[in-house]
């Protein structure tokens, strides 16, 4: 039997008038990922745990590689976190992701309520619609969790050699409070560290066509106190990882191609109202405010 098909414009309009005030979602299966503060009594797991990193819940990774029919990425390692209520929950975890970013959206939230633009008191709350990559190695095969994306070094692979990135999928980064400030300084350090040779290689060509890693990196822990002082506490910040010298080569092996540009763009225009939803003040849904009392600063924001 032939597939029914309608004109999308029309199937989009007609479903937004029946989702009038619901919450906006993405019209096509994402994970998210949030930005997970690496905690010192966990020396002995290391990971991101130790250094942090990214986290997502199982059961969300897990429904989106069955739907896909794509694999885990082999450097993510499933963990159990304890919540601030006493309780456990299942996590992959990573202690960085290679992605490049599609659009962004940015609230703050205060007292129950999201604010489009900041309010004295208020927490940044970010979220990134990206396009995740996996490293892999010669032929395809993907590199064991204790390659990762980080070398013996503590710097990720340059792109080139024998290692390839993998397009994955799409998923969307969050980040609440000094994260989400981190997670934008990651960007525009990027943007700037790339400018010159993309000016070059690839004239025109944005710096989010090119994939970046985003977590944390080395072999020594990072943490920094933060907050107001009499308040403050630790967190283990995001940043991009840049090298000392960046060559053509290294740029030109970071490029994302032209067919998943092209899908990228798409995905774009697809979560337009996504990306508007934080637009206007709301009060916060039911569990979207929920963050289950995990033991980090950035707490699951579903």
């Amino acid at each position: 039997m032939d597939p029914i098909t309608l004109d999308v414009n029309l199937a989009k309009k007609l479903d937004r008038g029946m989702r009038a005030g619901d919450t906006v979602e993405l019209p096509f299966p994402v994970t998210y990922i949030w930005a997970l503060n690496g905690q010192a009594s966990y020396k002995s797991q290391g990971g991101a745990l130790y250094y942090g990193g990214w986290a997502c819940k199982t059961e969300d990774l897990q429904a989106l590689t069955d739907q896909q029919g794509s694999p885990i990425p082999a450097d993510w390692k499933q963990v159990t976190i304890a919540s601030r209520d006493g309780g456990e929950f299942e996590a992959y975890t990573t202690r960085n992701v290679i992605i490049a970013p599609i659009g962004k959206r940015e609230s703050w939230l205060f007292d129950g309520k999201r604010f489009a633009t900041y309010v004295e008191g208020g927490r940044r709350h970010l979220q990134v619609l990206s396009y995740l990559a996996e490293v892999k190695g010669e032929n395809g095969v993907p590199l064991p969790p204790s390659a990762g994306t980080v070398s013996a070094s503590g710097k990720p692979p340059a792109g080139n050699g024998n290692k390839e990135f993998v397009p994955w999928g799409p998923v969307v980064l969050t980040a609440k409070g000094y994260q989400a400030r981190n997670l934008l300084d990651a960007f525009a350090r990027w943007d700037k560290a790339t400018s010159q040779i993309r000016w070059k290689i690839a004239p025109g060509v944005p710096a989010w066509c090119f994939y970046l890693s985003l977590g944390t990196f080395g072999r020594e822990r990072l943490a920094i106190n933060v907050g107001k002082p009499g308040a403050q506490s630790p967190i283990t910040p995001i940043s991009v990882y840049v090298p000392d010298r960046i060559s053509d080569d290294f740029i030109s092996g970071l490029f994302v191609g032209a067919q998943v540009a092209e899908l990228m763009s798409s995905l774009q225009d697809q979560a337009t109202d996504w990306l508007k939803a934080w637009k206007e003040e709301t009060l916060l849904e039911v569990g979207e405010f929920n963050e289950n009392g995990a033991p980090v600063e950035e707490e699951i924001p579903f």
